[in-house]
């Protein structure tokens, strides 16, 4: 009796161990080896990172740099539009940012904005003089494009009427609306051609 037992226990395990392989074997034939995604640069994460060309109103163009803060990933810091240097907070990822009204390094007032990078088409726009919009945040680049006609956004200012009550006197400030569009700078960075070889 004891042998029949512990033979039919060998045998339940052979057949375990021969079924367990082949299921393996199931396995390997169902799924495939996919190659390995590449590295997750810096450019791949913020792709607003670099420099523009802009075009100014007599047609030279002038280099703005955009680069990030050391201490917050989320903030960027825009340097060399007509304004002077800024910083715009990450609302959107990966190229949807909020300029919130702000003194330049040189003292000038910044109003708030808009800055918004297309990656389809490298495009930087942005919109200075009117608030943040949390719903819609494009809308105002697709309002001044309908209103230009394809004319130099970066030329357009148009006026906006905004009231602000002061305890000395009751006067109406103009805040002017200011669209300036540049297109990317297409340069191979060292960390990605050093990864290929």
């Amino acid at each position: 009796m004891k042998n029949t037992i512990f033979l039919f226990i060998a045998a339940l395990f052979i057949t375990a161990s021969v079924n367990a392989q082949s299921t393996v074997d199931s396995i390997h034939a169902k799924y495939q080896m996919q190659p390995m995604p590449e590295a997750l640069t810096i450019e791949k994460t913020f792709p607003v990172l670099g420099t523009y060309h802009l075009t100014t109103t007599n047609d030279s163009t002038q280099a703005v740099t955009i680069s990030l803060d050391s201490a917050n990933k989320g903030v960027i810091w825009v340097a060399g539009l007509p304004e002077g240097t800024f910083k715009a907070y990450l609302k959107k990822s990966p190229g949807t940012y909020r300029i919130i009204s702000q003194k330049a390094e040189d003292g000038k007032q910044i109003p708030e904005g808009t800055l918004f990078f297309d990656p389809s088409t490298n495009t930087l726009n942005v919109a200075l003089g009117k608030a943040y919009d949390e719903a819609d945040p494009t809308a105002i680049f697709s309002n001044a494009n309908t209103t230009t006609d394809d004319t130099d956004v970066a030329a357009n200012n148009n006026e906006v009427k905004v009231k602000t009550k002061t305890p000395t006197s009751k006067t109406k400030t103009k805040t002017k609306l200011v669209f300036y569009t540049a297109t990317k700078n297409e340069m191979n960075s060292t960390s990605t051609n050093a990864a290929k070889q």
